[in-house]
């Protein structure tokens, strides 16, 4: 098999243009051809092989035949490999009637959920699911140079405070342990939640680990928890700060007191306002999660309430996820269901309601999800379609709609291009036009939807050209008793985002300004020097422009916080990206990193 492996790689890689169906064609011949091979090979069995060739200077590399070996690719086309680990089962304080309780699982938890299912296979123990997830993104093609981690499991605050350190601590040791030493698991089995492990030790174990993580081979960059409203306040704030969260996941569901209190949610929507306004004095990204078609609201009360959210500068979150309400066994809406007390939408108005939710999003938030991994045998009423994205994308495709939500306009990723906007009518004049934009991005297919109005959102713009395809956006907008700056490179009509930066200012913060978030998409966007012997003799800093969008933004962001005559600059940054900001002038405070301007 190895031998046969090798031959179809061997053969792959003299392709002039690779594809799928080129490489599927080489598979079958050789199967043809030996008849004592059962099985073809499988896309990691391939790959493993391709990066042995490259390492002994067999072949050379091919970046087209290494994305076609790349198990979902488009998982990794920013760099970031995400890893969801689950937290063990503990009591909810939530008592919310659409929430499944499974036992064996954390409250709203499926089991057979596919990280939850890894999850209950590995005894909840974080350092088990992170191991095992790097080991299957690495034979499936993926990087995990650079990792986002995301714990879910019910209410992140609502653990005892030692089970929290305990379960990070063994993250960041998932993540510092060479390949080698994985299996050697340094704290033993996951520890009962009753446990009383010294909070101090714990702590001070944490500090060492994050430490290590500043130059380990899988940093995490960024760390995301998720909470209730009513369990944000500034002692959880700080404490998920220490733990290395730069992001929260708010459970708001809605901002209708009246639903809020139908489904026993057990806040207020001021309760939203104010962990909202919390959560960015201290600089985290916040995800707000929205649930349409909950008991006691209609299609135009769930319109009213996206709007709500954006107009309304006491919201404007950063990112948006957007969870159909459904019907599971082990629910109290179950019962509701079956009493004839709720009754969810059909198809086609959850459709309708969710296209004019993705056409109201604002350019500088982030659709995240659009539906809970639930799976459709468990879903007793509601949307049962496991491909509702791309539905909802197919259909406002036919109606001439465009979402603007950053992840539908990022580079690689959605295809943010129209071809009549360049002038491009046939598909070689595209593929023609998208060789050429090498230098500034890699662009995966042409899009054939047109551009749509958005509603602003009280939100200002300012456009600065670059060069003759990009531009830096600058939208000014309030929020949270904040004023908030979504800096971005993107071509001139604003279709593909190449890089963005979250800054606020807010004198009442921690720090009168923050750097709240900064992405670049990708190695290919690196941005060439205007003189690189400038560079090399280290002579007229003036000249040189930097070498990235991200390091242009961070100066961008400097001059704003100059002209509001501020002198202070603090990011809250992931511990796997410190030594980034270090090399900008940033140093350690507390658990921030700080610049005097």
């Amino acid at each position: 098999m190895r031998n046969i492996t090798e031959q179809i790689i061997l053969k792959a890689v003299r392709l002039k243009q690779p594809t799928m169906e080129k490489l599927d064609t080489i598979k079958r011949a050789f199967l043809r051809n030996n008849k004592q091979i059962k099985d073809i090979p499988k896309k990691s069995d391939l790959l493993a092989v391709y990066h042995k060739l490259v390492k002994k200077n067999k072949i050379k590399t091919n970046a087209v035949l290494e994305k076609l070996l790349t198990k979902r690719a488009v998982r990794t086309l920013s760099g970031v490999s995400i890893i969801t680990v689950l937290t063990k089962p503990h009591p909810c304080p939530g008592k919310c009637v659409y929430c499944p309780d499974e036992k064996a699982m954390p409250k709203s938890y499926i089991s057979d959920e596919p990280a939850a299912a890894r999850a209950l296979q590995l005894a909840f123990d974080p350092y088990e699911q992170i191991v095992r997830r790097i080991d299957a993104l690495q034979k499936n093609g993926h990087p995990t140079d650079k990792i986002e981690l995301i714990v879910k499991g019910g209410t992140w605050n609502a653990y005892p405070l030692n089970y929290q350190y305990w379960f990070i601590v063994r993250c960041f040791q998932a993540a510092n342990m060479s390949l080698r030493a994985k299996r050697s698991n340094p704290m033993g089995s996951p520890r009962p939640l009753g446990s009383r492990d010294d909070i101090v030790k714990l702590k001070k174990d944490l500090i060492v680990e994050q430490k290590k993580n500043e130059k380990a081979k899988h940093r995490i960059i960024g760390l995301t928890l998720e909470t209730r409203p009513d369990f944000v306040n500034e002692k959880t704030v700080w404490q998920m700060r220490e733990q290395g969260c730069t992001r929260v996941e708010l459970g708001a569901q809605t901002i209708d007191d009246k639903i809020l209190k139908t489904i026993k949610r057990g806040h207020n929507a001021q309760g939203i306002k104010n962990a909202m306004q919390m959560l960015k004095l201290y600089g985290f990204k916040v995800d707000l999660h929205l649930m349409p078609q909950l008991p006691g609201s209609t299609p135009a009360k769930d319109l009213k309430m996206m709007k709500e959210i954006f107009d309304n500068p006491d919201y404007r979150p950063d990112m948006i996820k957007i969870y159909p309400c459904t019907v599971v066994k082990n629910s109290e809406l179950y019962t509701w269901l079956k009493k004839g007390k709720y009754k969810p939408y059909s198809d086609k108005k959850l459709l309708e309601t969710l296209i004019a939710f993705k056409t109201t999003v604002p350019r500088y938030v982030r659709i995240s999800r659009l539906i809970r991994d639930i799976p459709s045998h468990h879903i007793e009423a509601g949307n049962k379609m496991t491909n509702l994205r791309q539905v909802i994308q197919t259909e406002m495709a036919k109606r001439g709609l465009k979402c603007n939500c950053l992840r539908c306009r990022e580079v690689g990723h959605q295809a943010g291009l129209q071809s009549t906007d360049y002038g491009l009518q046939t598909k070689k004049q595209a593929l023609s036009f998208l060789r050429k934009q090498e230098s500034i991005g890699r662009l995966s297919w042409i899009s054939a939807v047109v551009y749509t109005r958005l509603t602003g959102a009280g939100m200002t713009t300012e456009q600065i050209p670059y060069n003759k395809n990009i531009s830096l956006f600058v939208d000014k907008y309030e929020a949270s008793g904040g004023k908030e700056y979504f800096l971005s490179f993107e071509d001139e009509r604003r279709n593909i985002v190449f890089a963005f930066c979250r800054l606020r200012i807010d004198k009442n913060g921690l720090f009168p300004a923050f750097i709240r978030e900064l992405h670049t998409y990708g190695q290919s966007l690196a941005i060439k020097l205007k003189s690189s012997k400038a560079v090399k003799n280290k002579k007229n800093d003036n000249e040189v422009q930097h070498t990235g969008f991200g390091k242009q933004l961070v100066a961008m962001s400097e001059k704003i916080c100059k002209d509001n005559n501020i002198d202070t600059l603090a990011v809250i940054s992931g511990v796997g990206v410190k030594g980034y900001y270090k090399k900008l002038g940033f140093k350690e405070n507390q658990t921030y990193l700080v610049k005097k301007l």
